[in-house]
């Protein structure tokens, strides 16, 4: 007796799709996680962002703004000054995080703010040298762990600079820093290989 060999009969097409689904249940989670260097590459970029908006939201204002980091917590936050004479004093309060317009997600240490991905620590990783001749001595090379911009955008105090490494737990070879220059530029740096790339 002939057999038909036309095409699949419908029990042979359901045990082929649940064969599928089962497959790209497995494959799919991984191959949406992203690496350790991913990680702290997109750390960086979101940190220099948030630097930019923060300096702007000072120029638009006319308000000192400070941008402090935790390095315990890996976390940051921004407080700006919100005394009606314009003092350029910041007491690190609720309602300076509020008026920074820093858009917070979490809070640590009594502070709303940006909390690093899990992961992804302030540190210097296997980096034996810093970028642009910035040494790896600390996480955040910055005097009392803060950048502040003036009501003109300007670093206070005028020609200071720093630079913040972010790294990864997971894989000491995932390291990245945003360099901050007595301008007030900022840029994002990935290390591989032993040198430092923007």
């Amino acid at each position: 007796m002939a057999r038909n060999t036309r095409g699949f009969t419908i029990i042979e097409m359901i045990v082929m799709m649940l064969l599928l689904a089962v497959a790209a249940s497995i494959a799919l989670p991984r191959a949406l996680k992203s690496s350790p260097q991913q990680q702290v590459d997109l750390a960086a970029r979101t940190l220099t962002r948030d630097l930019e908006q923060l300096r702007m939201k000072a120029i638009a204002s006319k308000r000192s703004i400070r941008v402090r980091f935790y390095t315990g917590s890996q976390f940051y936050s921004a407080f700006m000054d919100i005394t009606p004479e314009r003092l350029e004093t910041i007491a690190e309060t609720s309602d300076e995080v509020r008026e920074s317009g820093l858009f917070t997600r979490g809070s640590a240490e009594g502070v709303s703010g940006v909390p690093l991905p899990t992961g992804v620590v302030f540190g210097v990783g296997s980096a034996t040298t810093g970028p642009a001749g910035y040494p790896v001595a600390d996480p955040v090379a910055l005097t009392d762990d803060y950048v502040e911009f003036d009501s003109r955008g300007m670093v206070k105090p005028a020609g200071s600079a720093g630079v913040v490494f972010i790294s990864h737990q997971e894989d000491p070879r995932a390291v990245a820093a945003v360099t901050i220059t007595g301008a007030s530029a900022f840029r994002t740096w990935r290390f591989r290989g032993g040198s430092w790339i923007h």
